[in-house]
């Protein structure tokens, strides 16, 4: 049976935590919906009794499992191996059995091939979880996958700090990628000064303006923030270029572009990254999950807009924002309160603590740039 689930900018976080809590199995294909394309991107999570055992860019059976971990791992008896555990095996589709051949012989390691795993659902969930999309679940497919000896699935919570750590990590390559879908072109000039042959084939075949960032991942099976940061001494250079984008001023001196500064304040890693996709390449983003550090930020930086969200742990929003008000130099400061609350009551209590809009999740991303721009513009 499958059947189809629409979803908006960050709701997929709460819909993952409710098919684990009810401890579903399948497979679920995530129709990805990203502003900055046409086409829908789809990836793949398979669950096991509620547990997340598989994330990548399509399902596929357990020899191509254990192949792909093989060649991750760049081990020259992964072939061999995986040939011997096929005739070993009691149920030809399971993927439990033929990677316990393989570990028992140790041609792999139950914790090498569930890092490899863990590394693939991060990346999908980075690029899912900010996007509004659609989730088809086909619970028709069983999947024995697990780890270790007590066959468990991966970690949820630590799954949730890796995909943090990695959007922190794309916020610092954000003046220059600003998305995951930037396209990226090698300049006349950057082809006349490479001359190590491997980089110059490299980036003849695949920087050619019409691949994305992301694309070029996919096809190169890399990571695409290692494959950013490899890049970004070529575009700080100007000699590479973002299609529909300027080239990056070369950094001797390095002048940093003037952008208005827009403080983010908000827990949920998830709206964050939205609110990063949305607003990361015409606004200098300052992101703070706190109270306590946003106020630090707002005295220290020319901020001229503050992102409000109402419910945060310790001094809730409401609470912050008349805290700001009182400050003289912030009595003009646009103020944007995010919230799921959608009562009058509680828009009322915002416009009383002093919020100039209120804005109720989850929102549009077109809904959202048009706030700001109005804000700090009109």
């Amino acid at each position: 049976m499958i059947t189809m689930t629409s979803y908006q900018a960050g709701q997929l976080h709460n819909l993952l935590q409710d098919l684990q809590m009810r401890k579903v199995s399948g497979v679920f294909y995530i129709d990805i919906n990203r502003n900055t394309e046409k086409n829908l991107r789809t990836r793949v999570l398979i669950l096991n009794n509620g547990s997340i055992v598989y994330g990548g860019l399509k399902f596929i059976n357990n020899q191509d499992f254990a192949r792909n971990i093989g060649k991750k791992l760049n081990h020259t008896w992964a072939e061999n191996a995986i040939k011997f555990a096929v005739q070993k095996l009691q149920n030809p589709s399971s993927f439990r059995e033929i990677l316990d051949i393989v570990v028992r012989i140790r041609v792999f390691k139950w914790e090498e091939i569930e890092d490899i795993v863990h590394t693939q659902v991060v990346q999908v969930l980075e690029l899912a979880l900010p996007n509004s999309g659609s989730l088809r679940i086909d619970s028709n497919v069983e999947c024995d996958l697990g780890y270790g000896k007590d066959n468990h699935g991966l970690d949820w919570p630590e799954i949730m700090q890796d995909v943090t750590r990695r959007q922190q990590q794309w916020t610092t390559l954000s003046a220059v990628f600003p998305y995951m879908d930037a396209v990226p072109k090698l300049t006349p000039k950057g082809l006349q000064v490479v001359t190590d042959s491997a980089v110059r084939q490299h980036l003849q075949q695949w920087v050619d303006g019409k691949r994305s960032l992301i694309d070029i991942a996919e096809q190169l099976d890399q990571d695409p923030l290692k494959l950013a940061e490899s890049y970004m001494t070529w575009a700080t250079s100007g000699w590479m270029i973002l299609e529909g984008y300027p080239s990056v001023t070369p950094a001797v001196p390095f002048v940093k572009p003037k952008k208005p500064i827009v403080l983010s304040v908000d827990d949920s890693i998830i709206v964050q990254a939205m609110i990063q996709q949305t607003l990361g390449d015409r606004y200098e983003l300052i992101l703070a999950n706190n109270a306590i550090d946003a106020l630090k930020t707002i005295n220290t930086q020319p901020v001229e807009l503050l992102l409000l969200d109402v419910t945060m742990p310790g001094i809730d929003g409401l609470e912050f924002c008349r805290t700001v008000r009182r400050i003289p130099k912030f009595k003009q400061l646009p103020i944007i309160m995010l919230t799921a609350r959608n009562k009058f009551s509680d828009k009322l209590r915002g416009q009383i603590a002093g919020a100039t809009h209120y804005l109720t999740k989850p929102f549009e991303h077109k809904q959202l740039l048009e706030l700001v721009e109005k804000c700090i513009y009109w």
